[in-house]
């Protein structure tokens, strides 16, 4: 008998898997045992021919592979190369000690070649935890797997190479470590500044940039929500390597990456249609659930342009991942969990006909229909949006005749936005997963969201005469964090409550 490792996911989650192999006497029969899905079981034939055409000699007799532990179900490709391995070693043609603390993963072609798979990056940085010290792999998958420390890499082209290197007649070298992982941008490429007017949407675009506070702009048709809300996505700080590593992983599961992006350096910015379903926008789907559009979403931003035209399941299905930051997706014998800690950007009419209070356009809807047009959007879920603005119309005199800002403009408003991250980098840093200010639970919000007696009074009249809820009484002190932190404030001042108070709806 022989045996290699190599490993299985569901979700993020990854699970070592034994593979081993047994030869022996009778007729020819290839057995593949151990919970293993269609894609596992055809796997037979594609290492068949694979062996056969690399040159090497596909044992004649019975025999068996399987995957340990049994009870974990094995889903896709990335099992061929240990079982070609496993079966080549068994019988006697490469020596077993040249795989010692090391992973296998890969898929076959008839030929020989190995080609990528996907969840790469989960896997490698399983490896590493789990005390491997090699991961032999396809070249389409080095770069990724290489973003991992501390583990070498070996990219192969095919099965006669691999086991050319393992038998000691050629000689492979580790693939080299991305060195530079920065997404450098310039600030000429920033559309929010291309932007005319809407200065009030701007600075709470800022103010979400800042503390990753979620938006939903509302507005009359054409006054620029959308554009707004796509603007966000450049004001956003550079992710750090943790927050790249995260957000590749979840790409990587969900067969988003390649030679072009083998890793996700910029934040994401996925903009969803209003005909997604339930399963696209928070994931699952199938027996081996898939991330959703809010876990691709992690680190970066959602945006749902016309909200208020999505299924109402689906909106109500956001509520307790914007609260919770995770999703769980539960099957009958598993579940599993992915990340979801984005910025939620909705933009909205007023009523089915866009014009509701619209000063030189008349509404055209009934109160019904404005009624049944807004209550798709329910209390609780309009509870966990931070910034109300209301799109005003920009003059088409202005738009035509507007200067852009200036260089130090420019520069000044990037430098704030920057030094209030690194302001909460610095206040966060003893605090376990809490990154940015809308993260603070009240735990975090008694320590470092103290009000003098000025403040604190204007909020509680505030609070009381706008009926707010606790949740979010909460949320307009996050905000004031958040605009103290680009003033350069260690305090919170009662300007700093006045403006976030504006933000409510």
């Amino acid at each position: 008998m022989a045996k290699v490792y190599s490993c299985s996911f569901v979700g993020l989650d990854c699970q070592t898997i034994e593979v081993q192999a047994d030869i022996s006497n009778g007729l020819p029969q290839f057995s593949i045992v151990g919970l293993g899905d269609t894609s596992v079981q055809e796997s037979k034939e594609r290492i068949r021919a694979s062996i056969k055409n690399s040159g090497l000699v596909f044992p004649p007799t019975r025999k068996t592979i399987n995957l340990a532990p049994a009870q974990v179900r094995k889903q896709g490709s990335l099992f061929d190369l240990p079982i070609a391995i496993s079966l080549l070693i068994a019988s006697g043609q490469i020596s077993p000690h040249s795989l010692e603390k090391s992973m296998l993963i890969g898929e076959l072609s008839l030929d020989g070649k190995i080609r990528g798979v996907n969840g790469v990056l989960a896997i490698t940085h399983h490896a590493k935890e789990k005390g491997f010290k090699k991961i032999f792999l396809s070249k389409e998958n080095a770069q990724e797997a290489a973003f991992i420390e501390g583990i070498e890499i070996f990219a192969i082209a095919s099965l006669n190479e691999l086991v050319e290197f393992l038998t000691g007649r050629l000689q492979i070298s580790p693939y080299i470590k991305l060195s530079n992982y920065r997404n450098h941008r310039s600030i000429n490429d920033i559309s929010y500044f291309r932007i005319v007017g809407l200065p009030k949407a701007k600075r709470a675009l800022m103010i979400s940039a800042a503390g990753h506070h979620n938006i939903l702009f509302h507005g009359s048709p054409g006054r620029g929500k959308t554009i707004l809300a796509r603007a966000l996505k450049d004001l956003l700080t550079d992710m750090s390597k943790e927050e790249i590593l995260q957000t590749s992983k979840i790409f990587s599961v969900a067969g988003l990456t390649g030679k072009k992006t083998p890793l996700i350096f910029s934040r994401p910015f996925r903009e969803v249609h209003h005909t997604a379903t339930t399963a696209a926008v928070i994931g699952g789907g199938g027996a081996f659930p898939k991330p959703g559009e809010i876990s691709l979403a992690h680190n970066g931003v959602l945006l749902l342009d016309e909200i208020t035209e999505f299924k109402k399941d689906v909106l109500e299905s956001l509520r307790q991942p914007l609260e919770d930051r995770y999703i769980n997706i539960n099957r009958a014998n598993f579940s599993t969990q992915f990340p979801c800690n984005f910025i939620l950007i909705g933009t909205m009419n007023p009523c089915p006909c866009g014009y509701l209070n619209d000063l030189k356009v008349q509404c055209k809807c009934s109160d019904r229909q404005v009624q049944n047009y807004q209550k798709k959007l329910s209390g609780p879920l309009l509870d966990r949006f931070d910034l109300f603005i209301e799109v005003e119309k920009t003059p088409f005199e202005e738009i035509l005749s507007a200067n852009g800002p200036s260089a130090e403009e420019i520069e000044d408003l990037v430098s704030k936005i920057i030094l209030a991250k690194k302001a909460q980098n610095q206040r966060f840093k003893s605090e376990k997963q809490i990154t940015h200010n809308t993260d603070m639970n009240l735990k975090e919000i008694r320590k470092f969201c103290k009000l003098g007696t000025a403040s604190s009074t204007l909020l509680n009249r505030a609070a009381e005469k706008l009926n707010l809820s606790n949740r979010s009484h909460l949320r307009v002190l996050k905000i004031a964090r958040t605009i103290a932190d680009l003033e350069n404030s260690d305090s919170i001042k009662t300007p700093h409550i006045a403006e976030a108070l504006q933000y409510r709806k």
